[in-house]
């Protein structure tokens, strides 16, 4: 107990509590002491309610700084699984005229390829797309389905943009530069007008 009654002193009963001891017929100060008990206890309450907030909080932070401890281990460690690397997979076809383009490639240990291509009455040129990364000399021909078909290589673009032409059905040409030639077949204009056909080209790199 906080407060209470005490023996007699000098035959005058005394009230003694947590603050001191006073006559009993000391109304106010009893009421006063009544409450600075009362305070006392809420106080106390109140304390204990802050105390187990902030051992909650605490035990939080440990599960947060624990949880962060264990990623870096796991990193360190290299245990977590990393994301699968992005391959880029060439999907320009080879070999194949696409709309009016053809993009030129070589077998492995190969020097040579032949590939089909179309021209239409319109007259509009196919490029042929060649990369280069060895070789010096280039031979290539084109040969029209139909035999009335009159149609040429008329300009081939170098690696730098400069241009050369026109040719012949048949074409040889000295490769100075490394990278990727553009080379145009084209209906041959000065021989008549442009007609609908298949052809074949063969290109060698040598």
């Amino acid at each position: 107990m906080l407060c209470g009654v005490s023996k007699l002193v000098n035959a005058v009963p005394m009230y003694w509590c947590k603050e001191g001891v006073y006559p009993v017929a000391s109304q106010n100060r009893q009421r006063i002491c009544y409450i600075m008990c009362k305070t006392f206890v809420m106080r106390s309450i109140l304390l204990s309610f802050c105390s187990a907030f902030f051992a909650m909080g605490c035990n939080e932070q440990d599960k947060k700084t624990e949880t962060k401890s264990d990623l870096v281990k796991e990193v360190k460690t290299g245990t977590l699984v990393p994301e699968p690397a992005l391959i880029v997979v060439d999907s320009v076809p080879k070999n194949i005229q696409v709309d009016s383009i053809i993009h030129l490639a070589f077998a492995p240990d190969s020097v040579s390829v032949t590939v089909k291509g179309h021209l239409d009455k319109k007259g509009d040129p196919v490029i042929c797309f060649l990369p280069v990364r060895r070789g010096k000399k280039l031979t290539a021909s084109v040969t029209p389905e139909k035999p009335k078909a009159n149609i040429r290589f008329s300009h081939i673009y170098l690696p730098d943009g400069k241009s050369d032409g026109p040719f012949s059905p048949s074409l040889k040409y000295n490769l100075i530069q490394k990278g990727t030639y553009k080379i145009y077949i084209s209906p041959n204009r000065m021989a008549g007008d442009p007609v609908s056909t298949d052809f074949v080209l063969k290109v060698k790199v040598e």
